[in-house]
């Protein structure tokens, strides 16, 4: 007698969960590598908004402190001579939902640039907000103490930092 040729059911059902099963697994590393970059990504614009910042209070700190001031309420994006692919520019206090994961915002209501995070191993704010906030402060920043009535004298130089902290992974 001839033995038959080919797979038998049980080994053709144990070749398709093992092809699933490292297809699983491929999918998991391809989605953890996309979001590993998505960070890598917004914290190299958050770099390179910093040096800019550094630009712009060297270049207006020879004209004196007041000239300072404008930098606390500004746009940082205005600053970079390309601005990131998924900038969606100025919003005023945008709806949720309105602005798409993997996007940047400034928010004209508080002055704080926003990026929307699309990654799923970003934990959300106090609010709920899957989102990483930076804004323009003095050194000297106090909550308490309202930047547009306070001393120009104070300002001891200007910093680009997170709102809140955040956590992701």
């Amino acid at each position: 007698m001839k033995s038959p040729s080919g797979f038998s059911l049980l080994e053709l059902v144990l070749a398709i969960l093992l092809v699933s099963l490292l297809g699983g697994v491929l999918a998991d590393r391809v989605l953890f590598y996309q979001e590993q970059a998505e960070k890598s990504m917004m914290e190299q614009t958050v770099g390179a908004l910093r040096s800019a910042l550094m630009l712009q209070v060297a270049e207006r700190l020879p004209k004196g402190r007041q000239h300072l001031t404008e930098l606390i309420a500004s746009n940082p994006m205005a600053w970079l001579q390309t601005k990131p692919e998924k900038y969606l520019g100025d919003r005023f206090g945008p709806a949720p939902g309105e602005i798409p994961a993997g996007c940047w915002y400034f928010d004209l209501r508080d002055n704080t640039l926003v990026y929307v995070v699309a990654g799923r191993n970003f934990v959300a704010n106090a609010a709920g907000k899957r989102e990483v906030r930076l804004q323009v402060r003095n050194h000297a920043f106090k909550p308490q103490v309202v930047l547009a009535t306070a001393d120009i004298s104070s300002i001891e130089g200007l910093s680009l930092v997170l709102v809140e902290p955040y956590q992701w992974f």
